[in-house]
């Protein structure tokens, strides 16, 4: 499982299904680790036996996760998080051969916490002993960097890379650098490079959330964000993105029970940004005023965004808030 990509293949979200009558087929299941506690934000990966991947998801609620409108075959379920061995589980519909017949498989997968689970604090430094031609080429990369010339120091973070394979922050700061320069795949690459190389730094989680964002993986992008605050807990950033992924994900949520408690988590989020940044971090205020449109409280959503007109008089779209504000009063015309 080391060996397979990790970030590349994380950002599939959704099941790619025909549409055909036979993909009607459910697996659902649920990790848990060998001593019973059940798992969450851990990565599942459905395979069809000789195939590529199919789809994947995240673990939340109890260690829960499904998969839907599939064909019937047999599947690989690969299950990764961090502290714990891979893992890999058959699942297999027995009514292969008829085309019309819904099936729901319930899987249980275990996993065995690793002998070296035991991480370093959050913020540990990673030190490389990195040859000297490799570290010249990455300092003129930075140097380039700086002086705005892009294409230049991609070449030399290259250069770096290919003289040092394992260079940790050569293949962090060409992640970043594709990721401005929307070279989306590409970033995947050097970043899923940089955490195989050093998965303890919350920065490399952060940048992939970011990508997912811009690919709309609003549930990866939780999670991504998740890691990061879990590395770092002081991130201010990863806080406040990981807060505007819950809300996303509250938006696409049918069962009103849960929507309420993802936008419990994104206030607690969004709440923790604030007190990091010093109360200085305004657009913690449009996301509330979200939060509690979503949740039904107008009146409380016009007066966080009256809050943020405050803090933010010159705001470019105060005159667009405005106009919000007076709709949530009801008083637009």
């Amino acid at each position: 499982m080391r060996g397979r990509m990790f970030f590349s293949s994380l950002s599939i979200l959704l099941l790619f299904a025909g549409g055909a009558a036979a993909q009607n087929n459910t697996i659902k299941g649920k990790v848990r680790s060998t001593s019973g506690v059940t798992v969450n934000n851990a990565i599942v990966e459905l395979r069809q036996i000789g195939g590529a991947a199919t789809g994947q998801t995240v673990t939340r609620n109890d260690g829960d996760f499904a998969f839907s409108s599939l064909e019937p075959a047999e599947y690989e379920l690969a299950v990764t998080v961090a502290g714990y061995e891979p893992a890999v589980q058959l699942a297999r519909f027995t009514q292969m051969d008829r085309m019309d017949f819904h099936q729901v498989l319930n899987v249980e997968v275990l996993i065995r916490p690793k002998q070296d689970a035991i991480l370093g604090a959050p913020g540990t430094s990673f030190v490389q002993d990195v040859p000297k031609p490799a570290r010249a080429a990455f300092e003129k990369g930075i140097a380039k960097l700086r002086e705005a010339k892009s294409d230049e120091a991609i070449t030399f973070l290259r250069e770096a890379i290919s003289l040092f394979n394992d260079y940790f922050n050569a293949n962090f700061q060409l992640g970043c650098e594709l990721y401005r320069r929307g070279k989306l795949d590409e970033a995947l690459q050097a970043l899923e490079r940089a955490r195989q190389i050093n998965e303890r730094d919350g920065a490399v989680f952060h940048w992939f959330g970011l990508v997912m964002v811009k690919q709309q993986k609003f549930g990866v992008a939780e999670y991504a964000f998740g890691e990061a605050v879990r590395l770092n807990a002081t991130d201010t950033a990863s806080h406040f993105y990981r807060g505007l992924m819950l809300i996303e994900l509250a938006k696409q949520m049918s069962d009103k029970t849960q929507r309420a408690a993802e936008l419990t988590r994104a206030e607690q989020e969004m709440t923790r940004a604030w007190e990091l940044s010093q109360e200085r971090l305004t657009g913690v205020y449009r996301q509330r005023a979200r939060i509690s449109e979503m949740r039904g409280d107008r009146e409380a959503a016009a007066r966080e965004l009256e809050k943020y007109l405050k803090a933010e008089p010159n705001a470019k779209d105060a005159g667009a808030v405005r106009e919000i504000i007076a709709r949530l009063r009801g008083q637009a015309h």
